[in-house]
């Protein structure tokens, strides 16, 4: 009888660890592609008025050590590096992107990779609340560093201006076909 007990007690342990494993594999394969990481980026952060970000999902995107660089506007000097982490961007835009109905879109990409570097241009457009309660519209850059490690991509660091509504983002970091809402260059 105790060995009945014994084999049951296996066999679950068995099928529960093979169950958690196709679970991991199944969240890594979407990560295990350029695509995958930039559509997970983007749609991790974005959700309209009210809905709560998956901060885990975020996070999960990042490798350990990874980086957030932000141009910010300096009246002195034109503008100023500030850097945060992934962990200090979640908690600061906890519930600030429910608040304001945060919406962000890749147009357009420009991808280059090395061995297990990846370097991304992602052309953007936000749509979200402003403080007057107007929906404003801003294109800029992204500026990403994927590093793959056989498995999957990890986003290494991000770059981005903060100015963005103040700098006109050149065609060449357009889409191509203007009548093409969604285009990559791979």
């Amino acid at each position: 009888m105790n060995y009945k007990l014994i084999f049951s007690f296996v066999l679950i342990l068995l099928t529960g660890k093979g169950f958690s494993q196709s679970l991991n594999e199944d969240s890594a394969e979407d990560l295990s592609t350029v695509n995958g990481i930039i559509h997970s980026l983007y749609d991790v952060i974005s959700g309209p008025v009210g809905q709560d970000r998956d901060w885990n999902a975020f996070r999960n995107l990042f490798a350990e050590d990874a980086r957030m660089y932000i141009a910010v506007p300096d009246k002195d000097s034109g503008s100023v590096l500030k850097f945060i982490t992934p962990e200090d961007y979640a908690e600061r835009n906890k519930t600030r992107m429910a608040d304001i109905g945060f919406n962000e879109e890749e147009l357009y990409r420009i991808t280059n990779s090395y061995g297990a570097g990846t370097q991304v241009f992602s052309t953007y457009e936000s749509h979200f609340t402003n403080k007057n309660g107007e929906e404003e519209i801003t294109k800029g850059i992204n500026n990403i560093q994927l590093y793959f490690d056989g498995q999957r991509y990890f986003i290494v660091s991000i770059f981005w201006d903060a100015n963005a509504k103040n700098i006109e983002v050149p065609d060449r970091y357009l889409p191509k076909n203007k009548n093409t809402e969604y285009q990559i260059n791979l």
